[in-house]
């Protein structure tokens, strides 16, 4: 519904000229505006909800600037999409809360979303108020919350085979099983290295994607690893003899330029001749040798940069013997100072035998066409590096994000030490006990109960069609088995049958899904309470009369141009 209003609850006068400010305005409202952001959110959850699971399939997302990128991970796929409709835009949201607090899941949590919107929508249909719904849905995920704790599985933290099984289900389907059982062996020795009881500090840990070789040739490193190729010059344009390897390695860090200060004001310098001209040079060349020559008395033998290094110092410094390395990033200068246990200074003249660092190795290593520099630690297990491999960029770049997946489920596993079945065993068993529970529910709050049982039963439906099974048998004979009281019964997607999801270790973090649920709950009922959606334009008109009076009587702010929803 389109409407020019005029009146003087959103006509104004723009106090001190003859200029009329009018909101034309786009209107939609009641059931009308309930279809319409439903079917928005519907047709997004559509779109991803496919990628579930490990025979989820790809999508392929073409950049404006023609670049294309393959992926099933549901929060990629959201990120990169272009999305402007403002109720589409919470299932953005959803995913990224999901995926920023856990890591994992983000398809699931948007799958269980749409699935709460569509079964409201019939609901709504039937003539059940939005309020009763989105009560009966906060019991819903009440209940199931609670039972989802119930059915938890405990994890021994020192069993690496059980971590390697539970890696692996988080990233099978994304390669082959091979592939997995690989970056999940590789995530679990990362992880085991740095873990201090179930304690986890992801801070160190780097991951670093290296085009040019294949997912195989992906390895971890004891200690830090940097990619000097960001370098605006190579280290090889001066330093051709510098060096592989340096043992017992004494580091330098400046948060400065390495190069010649000047005075803040002075952009130029002027001189009247020959002799001021020599001086000159002869001032930064002694400015030169006493950096270089600092840094030699200290033991340098590597120097890393956040900024700029000035050409003849890069060069005299080659031909001391030390390596130096400019515009490092921050991040990368913070674990530098972890693993050396050096400080950072503004300038070498700040530098002391208390400030530089040690490393007791680092290495200049060549990988495919980027240049490393590795640095390891004194102490075992204070940082680790991944090298994650592929054919192309984008392929390096894939297997870094479905590396950082299992890591974050791996890492869930260690902290919480508690686990569920996978397969959609446990969202039917937890819509099992939501349909018992309804029944006990004597309002029509019931009727809401029972639709979030249906989302629930979505993720094993998508489960069976993924792997190429009807989905209504196979939800037939999952109720039955879970009937007879096998809670941990679910899809077997690699033969498309039924099984025991705890025998065939497919295993997920309790945390997982509890976000999952909780993040779907909040972003279903979010929308549902939205009934009035209003999107107002500014025009400005000018009428011959002066009055210098505002009639904005009502308190209401105009929205300058933006959307706004209205709800209860």
């Amino acid at each position: 519904m389109r409407a020019l209003i005029r009146d003087d609850m959103t006509q104004r006068r723009k106090r001190g000229s003859n200029l009329w400010v009018t909101h034309e305005v786009d209107r939609t409202e009641g059931a009308t505006a309930q279809a319409a952001n439903i079917a928005a959110a519907k047709s997004l959850a559509e779109t991803v909800r496919t990628t579930l699971g490990p025979n989820g399939m790809d999508k392929m997302i073409i950049g404006s600037n023609g670049t294309v990128i393959v992926t099933n991970d549901g929060a990629s796929i959201l990120d990169r999409m272009d999305v402007t409709d403002p109720t589409a835009k919470m299932l953005v949201e959803t995913a990224q809360s999901q995926n920023n607090a856990v890591g994992d899941g983000s398809t699931t949590a948007v799958t269980l979303m749409g699935a709460l919107l569509e079964a409201a929508e019939d609901l709504l249909e039937m003539g059940v108020h939005p309020t009763t719904i989105i009560e009966g849905y906060r019991k819903a995920g009440e209940v199931a919350l609670d039972r989802l704790q119930a059915e938890t599985i405990d994890v021994d933290p020192t069993d690496e085979a059980e971590l390697r099984r539970i890696g692996a289900t988080a990233v099978t389907g994304k390669w082959d099983n091979e592939s997995a059982r690989y970056l999940s062996e590789l995530a679990v020795r990362g992880l085991s290295e740095i873990a201090g009881g179930d304690a986890v500090d992801v801070r160190n840990m780097t991951l670093q994607s290296v085009p040019g070789g294949s997912l195989r040739d992906s390895t971890l490193l004891d200690g830090l690893s940097i990619d000097v190729g960001s370098s605006s010059t190579s280290i090889e344009v001066f330093a051709p003899h510098l060096p592989d390897t340096y043992e017992s390695a004494t580091v330098a860090l400046l948060d400065a330029e390495l190069t010649i200060e000047k005075a803040d004001a002075v952009a130029n310098t002027t001189v009247s001749d020959p002799s001021q001209l020599r001086d000159l040079q002869s001032y930064e060349e002694s400015v030169r040798i006493e950096a270089v020559q600092k840094l030699a008395d200290l033991g340098v033998d590597v120097v890393f940069c956040q900024k700029s290094i000035d050409d003849e110092i890069r060069s005299r410094l080659a031909r001391a013997g030390i390596l130096a390395i400019e515009r490092t990033r921050q991040d990368e200068i913070n674990k530098l100072a972890h693993v050396t246990d050096a400080a950072l200074e503004r300038s070498v003249d700040a530098l002391s035998p208390a400030t530089v660092g040690q490393a007791p190795h680092i290495e200049r290593r060549t990988v495919g066409s980027t240049e490393l520099v590795i640095i390891s630690t004194a102490i075992s297990g204070a940082h680790v590096s991944f090298l994650l491999r592929g054919g192309t960029e984008h392929v390096a770049e894939e297997t870094k994000r479905v590396l950082k997946d299992c890591i974050a489920v791996i890492q869930l596993a260690l902290q919480g030490q508690a686990v569920v079945p996978g397969g959609g065993a446990i969202e039917l068993s937890l819509a099992y006990h939501l349909n018992s529970y309804a029944s006990q529910v004597g309002t029509r709050e019931q009727l809401a109960i029972e639709a979030f049982a249906d989302a629930l039963e979505t993720v094993p439906a998508t489960l069976a069609a993924s792997a190429g099974c009807d989905p209504v048998d196979t939800l037939i004979d999952l109720r039955a088995r879970h009937h007879q009281g096998e809670m941990t019964v679910g899809v077997d997607v690699t033969n498309g049958t039924l099984a025991d999801m705890r025998t065939k270790d497919v295993l997920e973090p309790l945390a997982v899904k509890q976000y999952a649920i909780r993040n779907a709950l909040e972003g279903a009922t979010m929308i549902l309470r939205v009934d009035d959606v209003i999107a107002a334009e500014q025009t400005t008109n000018s009428h011959g009369h002066d009055h210098d009076h505002d009639h904005d009587h009502t308190g209401l702010q105009h929205t300058e141009g933006y959307p706004w929803a209205i709800g209860h």
